[in-house]
């Protein structure tokens, strides 16, 4: 019998073996697809075209801090992704210097004439950042449940549209998820054996995901939870324990913060307050309602119900730990919902938690099959698939139209391909001032040479053929097209048109006008906005449309998420939709502009 004992106790250890080697293996390879569907065409729209967010907050910054000392300077998003860009940049550049190609000498100069292999680095940083959420969201569901949840929570994450899709683009919401789901976990432990090391650890948590979205912070309120479901001098040792320990995270991460204390505390209060009350032209129907619409297509359907069911099925059975774990989620939807604007990427801080819940929701529906390990295994499978097949058709269906031409590059071609340097060209604000340029790769197109220099010059000029037909001279180096507009920004760009912009373009040369549908029907809310674009179209001529959308598919209402993320199955290539119309009776010019078009005026009520 002893002997029987013993075999068996082998027998069983092998297969606790076996077991944890198949299911270190799923990890990895949840892992290594997640970062492949990440980083998957992500040298998209490349050297031209980048979100706004990309250009305007964090890479620039990083770059910035080469040239001018590692204070970002910048505190409208706290600096921690900002700092890993930096640091990624000096390791690619310094003793990684072999592999990259610092073609210009210096990275700042380099960011300014060639920055396709800086933003594609982060890019990658970025997926890379959303692969630690993943594992960290996996070592949470293993420590709260077991191993299959810790699985499923991994998939889920790894998969779900959202964290997909801002781990394309170099920005820092997808960097909270690590220290959200760590922080969630402590909050349970804390809760359960009420030791300092899960308090300081929770805090130390909270501070990393605050480090890299100011929202994430709300990470604290699990730890609230905890210290309130069983008060006592300890738990409220212990929570004073995680505050500081939340402090001292940040600050580290954010190091600049106390001797710019004025400057970060003014930014982060313009930027809260513009978020509550400056909202953003299409964006009158409420955040209640987009955020829940948010969650079908960024967590899926699916997921979306495994996560509620998971959430009832947790209160049940285990209140507090339902508490801990619902009350991230649920107060973050309710200060976002509250606000002017809406962005679906703000509620990336929940879904490590609404991961969990759906994952203890797989799980728990498994636990009603016979025990029986293969069965409940494939059970499993099965169940996650099923809540993952939304979402990773569309992570797949994304991933291809990004490695297509962007609709922005196209119209660019064109207009280059038809049109001698110096057009003067209305491009409404959709793209970087990088468009613009003749040499956006750093070196002189195949049309353009330098000359020699003459008197009063202080280099060579430029060689190159004009409107015309002759080659010229110049002193300076052409622009591929020049911008009429000052600099308008898209959210704005409706408040300057009238129907009379329509006769400035034409008195000063601007007879190609070209549209992009993500700013025209953001205009076109606006009473003279929509003056303008009806004159526009009875005094013009259309020459070219390049269209995102499959043939024969619908077009996609203006969407300050789906617009841009390509969920949508219409999509086929990224971008807008542009047209490029060319003005009746106007006599096309070339040229630095005379004057900026359209003029500032007093804004008007939306309508």
């Amino acid at each position: 019998m002893a002997d029987c004992t013993a075999a068996c106790a082998r027998g069983r250890g092998i297969s606790h073996l076996a077991f944890g080697r198949v299911h270190r293996l799923i990890l990895a390879l949840i892992l290594v697809a997640g970062l492949g569907l990440r980083v998957w065409n992500n040298d998209y729209g490349l050297p031209f075209i980048y979100s706004v967010d990309e250009a305007s907050h964090f890479t620039d910054r990083a770059v910035g801090m080469f040239r001018e000392g590692i204070d970002p300077g910048y505190y409208q998003n706290p600096a921690a992704y900002t700092y890993l860009i930096h640091l990624l940049l000096r390791g690619m550049y310094g003793p990684l210097g072999f592999l990259f190609d610092l073609s210009f000498g210096n990275v700042t100069e380099q960011f300014s004439k060639d920055p396709g292999e800086i933003w594609i680095a982060a890019r990658t940083l970025a997926a890379l950042l959303c692969m630690g959420g993943v594992a960290a969201v996996y070592v949470a569901a293993r420590r709260l449940w077991g191993v299959r949840e810790g699985l499923v929570a991994a998939a889920v994450l790894a998969f779900a549209f959202l964290p997909v899709a801002y781990s394309r683009i170099a920005v820092t919401d997808v960097g909270s998820l690590i220290g959200v789901s760590l922080a969630l976990l402590f909050a349970v432990r804390a809760h359960e054996e009420n030791r300092l090391r899960d308090w300081a650890l929770g805090g130390a948590a909270v501070g990393l995901a605050a480090a890299f979205k100011y929202t994430a912070g709300l990470a604290a309120l699990p730890l609230v939870v905890a210290a309130l479901a069983g008060p006592s001098l300890r738990r409220a040792g212990g929570l004073a324990l995680a505050g500081l320990a939340a402090l001292v995270a940040f600050v580290a991460l954010n190091p600049y913060l106390f001797t710019s204390l004025g400057d970060w505390w003014g930014d982060l209060r313009d930027q809260a307050d513009v978020a509550a009350n400056d909202r953003k032209p299409g964006q009158e129907s409420g955040g209640f309602g987009y955020y829940l619409d948010s969650l079908t297509w960024g967590l899926g359907w699916a997921g979306l119900a495994a996560a509620l069911a998971g959430a009832v099925l947790l209160l049940r059975r285990d209140l507090v730990r339902a508490l801990v774990l619902v009350s991230l989620p649920l107060a973050l939807f309710a200060y976002l919902a509250v606000q002017s604007r809406y962005f679906g990427r703000w509620l990336l801080p929940a879904y490590p938690a609404l991961a969990l819940l759906a994952a203890y929701a797989v799980a728990r529906a498994v636990d009603l099959l016979p025990e029986r390990a293969p069965l409940r295994a494939l059970a499993a499978a099965a169940l996650t698939a099923a809540v993952l097949a939304q979402p990773l058709l569309a992570d797949v269906r994304s991933a291809r139209a990004l490695g297509r031409e962007d609709t922005l590059n196209q119209a660019r071609d064109f207009l280059d391909e038809h049109f001698a340097p110096g057009l003067r060209v209305s491009i409404e604000p959709a793209v970087p001032g990088r468009y613009f340029r003749s040499n956006p790769e750093g070196t002189p197109p195949p049309w353009l040479s330098r000359c020699d220099q003459r008197e009063g010059w202080t280099e060579p000029g430029w060689s190159y053929v004009a409107e015309n037909g002759r080659r010229v001279c110049d002193q300076y180096k052409p622009g591929l097209f020049v911008r009429p507009d000052g600099g308008v920004r898209a959210s704005a760009y409706g408040a300057v048109l009238s129907p009379s912009v329509v006769d400035d373009l034409r008195l000063y040369g601007y007879c190609h006008v070209m549209t992009v549908n993500v700013v025209r029907e953001r205009a076109e809310r606006r009473p003279r906005a929509r003056a303008y674009y009806r004159r526009l179209g009875r005094e013009s001529t259309l020459v070219r449309e390049f269209s995102p959308y499959s043939e024969d598919a619908e077009p996609v209402p203006f969407d300050f998420d789906l617009s841009y993320n390509l969920y949508p199955s219409a999509y086929e290539r990224p971008g807008p939709t542009v047209r490029i119309y060319r003005l009746d009776d106007c006599e096309q010019a070339y040229g630095p502009p005379l004057i900026r078009i359209p003029k500032a005026r007093e804004p008007e009520p939306f309508s």
